[in-house]
Order: C-alpha cells, then sequence, then structure tokens
C-alpha cells in the first residue's frame, strides 16, 4: 500500500471511528494517530480534550508525574479524502499554540477563563499550575492526516529550567509506522558507506549454536544519527518500549554527555542488540562490522533516545561519547521470534519495557488470544455469524497483522475483526478489576492496574474456557456501553473513574449476578439495566466530587480505597433490573464457573419456599402496608418474593429463608394465606 492510498484508508478508518463511538472527526483522528505513537513508544497515554480560543489550542495531553513531565498535542484535521498537504504556516501556528498553552497555564492565566464544567481541561491546567516547580519537560505534539514538512519543527528550547520538545506526527509518519509494524522495513545500516566508519568487534567464538555474539564500541554521533533516522524503528518489536527522552532515568545520561563527554563510556552500560547477519572486514586481523541487517536495539533504548535528544540540543558536541555495544546475530531465521523477545526479556533489568508487556506470553493470555481468534459473537437475527473481538495478547499486534496484508485480504480482515472489538491487555484488567470490585486499582492508571490485577490472577487459578471468555467479553461490553453513557452526559472529566466505579458497584450490589451470559448472546445491555446505570451516573458523580477531604483532588480520591468502601455501602434500587440478575445459585465465580455449594438442608428450605405462589407474596406485601406491619425491607421482600414467583425465578438459600421467616411472622400476626 502506497502512501496516497494509505492516508485515504486511514481518514477512512477513522470515520468508522467516529460512527462507532459517537465522537467527533478530529477526535478520531487524534486517537488513530496517537494509537500509532503509543506502539512505537513515542507516547505512553494520553486523554482526549477539546479546548481553542485565540492563540491557544489543544486536543489532547498527558502528565507524567513520575517524569515530571506533559505531553500537549494539537491537531490539524484534513477531511478531504485524498493526500492533502499541510501549509508550513498551519504547523507552524499549531506548535505555537499548544506552546502558548502551556506557558499560560503556568503562568496562572487560564484558571478565570475555564469553565470548571469543562473538567478535562480544568485538570490539566490544575496540573501544570500545582506542578509548576517540578515539571521539567514539556512535549508540543503536532498530529494531522495531512502530509507536512519535517523543516517545520521548531528547535528544542529551554525555558524557566523547563526542557519544550517539539513533535511532528504527520501522515507521513504514520505511514513509516505502519510499515515498521507489517515488517516491510528492515533497517540495514552500511556504516562504511552511510556513515564512513568501520566499527571494530571482537566476536565470542561458538558461544552458542542459535546465536553469534559480537562485542562492539560504537561512536556516539553516529548511534544518535542512526536513531535520528529510524526512531522506534529500532525497538525490538515484541517488547515495545516507552522512550521518554527527559524521564529521570535519562537526565544523567543528558547532563554527563554536556559536562563528562570523555567519561560517558565508562558510566553507562551500553546497548543489546539482535541482528540476523553482521558483515566483517579484517585487516590486519582485526575484525571489523561493515554492515548490520535487520539491526534492533532490544537494550539500551533510553541510553539511545537521549543520546539523540542531547544531539539535537544547541552546542552539542558527541565526539567524545562512546557506547558499548553487544550485537547477538541469530543463526537460523526460524529462530527469530523465539530468541529475540528472550534477549530482550533478561537484557532488561530496568523498568524501560511495560509489565504488561512481558506478561504477553503466559498461558492465561495465550488462552484468551487463542479463543478470541475462534469465538464467533451470536449473530442477533440467527443467521450466520460473522465477526470476532480480537484480543491484543502482544502491544500492536491488530497493526501488525493488518498492515501485512493485501487491501483485500485487508477488508476481510475488518470484516471479522472490527476495530471496536479490539480489546488489550490492559482493557481486559480494567473490565475484571471493575467486575472484582476494585475501581480504586483501575483508578491508578493502566500500567498499576495491570500489576495488580496480575497479582490477583496468579491467586485465583482461573480456568480460561469458552464459558469464562464468553463473560469477559460480556463485561467488555458492559464496561464500554457505560462508557458510552457517562460520555453522553458530558460532564467533563473523570470518565474512566466514573465507568470502573459504577461497574464495581452493579457488581458489588447484585453479588456478581448480572445475567453475562445474555449480554453475550445479545451482545449489548438490556433496557432496564441501561436506565440503571443511566440513574447511577449521578449518583456517583456526586459521591465521587465529595471526598472525604474538601480541596482533595478528585483523581487521588477515586484511587483510595475509602473512596469505593463510603460508595458500595449506600442504597440503590435494584428491582428495575431485576430480570437481568440470576438467582444467587447462579452466581458467577471468579474463576468462571458457577457457585453451587447448597446444603442437602438448604436445598431442602428452597424447595418449601418455592411452594408459596406469586398471589400469596403480593396479598402479603399488600397486607403489610395495609397494616404497617414488618420492616420498610421486608415489605418490598415481600414483593420481590411475588415477582421471582411468578417468574420461576430460583431462589437462592438466603431468600427462600427469608421467604419462610416472613410467612411465618405473617400468620403469627394474623394473615391468612386462604
Amino acid at each position: 500500500m502506497e502512501l496516497t492510498e494509505f492516508a485515504i484508508d486511514f481518514l477512512g478508518g477513522a470515520l468508522i471511528t467516529v460512527e462507532a463511538e459517537g465522537i467527533s472527526q478530529e477526535d478520531a483522528i487524534t486517537n488513530d494517530i496517537l494509537e500509532y505513537s503509543v506502539d512505537s513508544g513515542e507516547v505512553i497515554a494520553h486523554e482526549l480534550c477539546h479546548y481553542k480560543s485565540r492563540g491557544i489550542k489543544i486536543n489532547a495531553w498527558n502528565y507524567d508525574e513520575e517524569n515530571e513531565a506533559v505531553d500537549l498535542f494539537v491537531t490539524i484535521f484534513k477531511s478531504e479524502q485524498r493526500l492533502t498537504r499541510v501549509s508550513d504556516k498551519e504547523v507552524t501556528d499549531a506548535f505555537q499554540k499548544g506552546e502558548n498553552f502551556f506557558w499560560q497555564a503556568w503562568e496562572g492565566k487560564l484558571s478565570s477563563k475555564i469553565d470548571e464544567s469543562d473538567i478535562t481541561v480544568f485538570d490539566l491546567i490544575q496540573i501544570i499550575e500545582q506542578s509548576r516547580n517540578e515539571i521539567k519537560t514539556v512535549r508540543v505534539f503536532v498530529l494531522t492526516n495531512g502530509q507536512a514538512s519535517v523543516d517545520t519543527v521548531p528547535d528544542a528550547v529551554e525555558k524557566e529550567g523547563i526542557y519544550i520538545d517539539f513533535q511532528l506526527w504527520d501522515i507521513e509518519r504514520v505511514y513509516q509506522q505502519y510499515i515498521i509494524r507489517a515488517g516491510k522495513q528492515k533497517i540495514e545500516i552500511d556504516f562504511v558507506n552511510d556513515y564512513k566508519h568501520r566499527i571494530q568487534c571482537l566476536r565470542m567464538d561458538k558461544v552458542s549454536e542459535k546465536v553469534e555474539v559480537y562485542l562492539a564500541i560504537i561512536p556516539g554521533e553516529i548511534l544518535a544519527k542512526i536513531y535520528g533516522k529510524y526512531r522506534q524503528g529500532l525497538l525490538e518489536k515484541n517488547v515495545r518500549t516507552f522512550l521518554q527522552f527527559k524521564a529521570k532515568v535519562n537526565q544523567g545520561i543528558r547532563e554527563t554527555i554536556r559536562n563528562s563527554p570523555d567519561m560517558f563510556f565508562a558510566y553507562n552500560n551500553g546497548i543489546s542488540t539482535t541482528a540476523e547477519r553482521v558483515h566483517i572486514e579484517y585487516e590486519e586481523q582485526v575484525s571489523y562490522i561493515t554492515r548490520i541487517e535487520n539491526w534492533q536495539i532490544v537494550n539500551g533504548g533510553q541510553t539511545t533516545a537521549s543520546i539523540y535528544a542531547t544531539s539535537t540540543e544547541k552546542d552539542s558536541n558527541l565526539s567524545k561519547v562512546f557506547v558499548q555495544m553487544k550485537v547477538s546475530v541469530v543463526i537460523r531465521p526460524d529462530d527469530m521470534q523465539e530468541v529475540v523477545p528472550k534477549i530482550s526479556k533478561y537484557a532488561n533489568t530496568q523498568t524501560i519495557i511495560k509489565d504488561s508487556d512481558f506478561s504477553s506470553n503466559s498461558d492465561y493470555h495465550v488462552a484468551i488470544e487463542n479463543l478470541s481468534r475462534r469465538e464467533w459473537v451470536p449473530a442477533k437475527t440467527g443467521g450466520k455469524a460473522t465477526n470476532k473481538w480480537y484480543y491484543e495478547r502482544a502491544r500492536g499486534q491488530f497493526l501488525d497483522e493488518r498492515s501485512r496484508m493485501s487491501l483485500k485480504e485487508m477488508k476481510a480482515f475488518d470484516s471479522e475483526y472490527p476495530k471496536k472489538q479490539k480489546f488489550s491487555k490492559t482493557d481486559l484488567a480494567k473490565y475484571e478489576m471493575s467486575w472484582w470490585q476494585r475501581p480504586f486499582e483501575v483508578g491508578k492508571g493502566a500500567e498499576n492496574n495491570f500489576k495488580a490485577f496480575s497479582k490477583e490472577l496468579a491467586s485465583q487459578h482461573i480456568d480460561v474456557n469458552k464459558t469464562y471468555y464468553q463473560r469477559l467479553i460480556a463485561k467488555a461490553i458492559l464496561f464500554r456501553e457505560i462508557d458510552k453513557l457517562v460520555a453522553k452526559r458530558d460532564l467533563g472529566g473523570y470518565k474512566s473513574n466514573m465507568v470502573s466505579y459504577i461497574l464495581s458497584l452493579l457488581s458489588y450490589k447484585t453479588n456478581k449476578r448480572l445475567n453475562l451470559d445474555k449480554i453475550w448472546e445479545d451482545q449489548s445491555i438490556g433496557e432496564a439495566l441501561n436506565n440503571t446505570i443511566t440513574s447511577l451516573i449521578d449518583f456517583v458523580w456526586k459521591h465521587i466530587n465529595t471526598p472525604s477531604k474538601p480541596g482533595m483532588n478528585i483523581s487521588e480520591w477515586c484511587k483510595r480505597t475509602d473512596c469505593w468502601t463510603t460508595l458500595k455501602d449506600k442504597f440503590i434500587d435494584i428491582n428495575p433490573f431485576i430480570d437481568e440478575i440470576l438467582p444467587e445459585s447462579g452466581k458467577y465465580a471468579d474463576n468462571g464457573g458457577n457457585s453451587s455449594d447448597i446444603s442437602p438442608q438448604e436445598i431442602k428450605l428452597i424447595e418449601e419456599a418455592r411452594k408459596i405462589d406469586s398471589e400469596t407474596w403480593f396479598r402479603i406485601a399488600k397486607w403489610a402496608k395495609e397494616n404497617n406491619n414488618f420492616t420498610p425491607f421486608d415489605r418490598k421482600l415481600s414483593y420481590n418474593l411475588g415477582v421471582l414467583a411468578s417468574r420461576n425465578t430460583g431462589l437462592s438459600p438466603k431468600q427462600a429463608k427469608n421467604a419462610l421467616r416472613i410467612l411465618k411472622e405473617a400468620e403469627k400476626l394474623g394473615f391468612s394465606a386462604n
């Protein structure tokens, strides 16, 4: 697929997102470009927002507290169904608008101009104001589905002790990432012709039958130029890394290059790389690397990116910077998929690679992936099933698989695996942790929540069978439907917290007895459940906006267990959607099976209670109300028992015990069943 065709297809895909998710075209383009940039490792996360005024614009943002960094995204949307050119002025203006937003927020000039109801933007402004002494890095990204010139990207600058970096993601850069993900571009480094240099090396003889290993020293200037050309294409594709150029761990690298470049080699651990082939030249019994085929950096991405970032700064000098390098050549191509990820995993002892990436090969995640490729979604018309959900076990897998296809194959793939039915490991963790009533963990962010999920997963010994998978998808549908309903209210912020807390509340109040099998069969939620969720939005919104300590940051409040414990004990009426709740014996166990450990004595109680017909229960409820008998709870329970009996729904042991108690108490007070 050429760039022109890709640009048209990319816009078409965004328009599908508009229809599926009910968002604006500009939001859809922002999301879809950021999907590629996140996959590349350039960006870690983002939150959409909408703010535009004279000289200022912002479409999305992210705050990385750990690395004291703010990312701001400004989008230039092109609606033409063709490859469109973006003028230099448009790009320059967009960069300026993003930077203007930061400085006005940093100086405290925006708080009074922003309506507090626009919470997503207001949150960002508060973060910038409150963290003005901590923020060390700001990256302004211009995103566009048009083609722009890289010459328009401003040089990085430093103001008020803050490093301001500028990044352009136009359709050509997105296309380059697509090519890399498709495996259509292998990185081949010709040191002699391109860099006028040979890399002296030491070959380790017969280390293994699977790999040959070379040790070398590469000049920092050459490494920076190579990274500047290929960027994240250099990074091993099965385990993606996030490269924050000015992360805390990298500030030392920058300072060493600036102040003590001759000590860089002594201070730094170097890089570990893999390749399919290394070309060697010998001169006076000394070996030199002249060319490397399919070169990938599997450890040292932070080092490489930091050297490159520093090389772009004014007055930078890398002439004394050298990096030790290990090159592992996989002898048999068939071993690449097995050996390279392992080299990457064992080489990375820092926190560069995300925990969610390393877990992707676990039995649990492999089983979910296999089921997602087999289980067809039930057809609503009863006809032949046509599509499935797609579990992205490895980050970027969906794009990777799709991009390797012809246009005809791509259309068939899109039909079988609609983009809206793709979900990742961190998505899965959000669904399950919300269902397991841990919304405070979900609020800590995707990676932290995934860690908590993995720990919980290890203790549960879940049997990943067809039933478990279908109920997992039901939770995904429920989560996403809640998300849509919350989004419609346009509350302005904390949507992710709201969704997780509402799902947890439904799970808790129904004792995990929502009919997930029905949601799977319908691929949607019922009207009664929809209405209940709608009614819960204001209820949960009020709760999370009333923290235990006045003035507490709402996001921080949502991460606390007491936010959940004080919510779950508040009363909500589940009667409106009682049809969607299974009897107690149908409760879903967390391991995917059903809890059915009912004693013979409890079975006897249930059988006795089920002999009481619905008419009797309705009469008891009416009699109790007219005579002011029973507690309000027992009066309501009497009516509910009548509803259950009229539908021939099974009773739990607890319900049966209460039913017999109420009948006995009613008869004692003068009620006659005859």
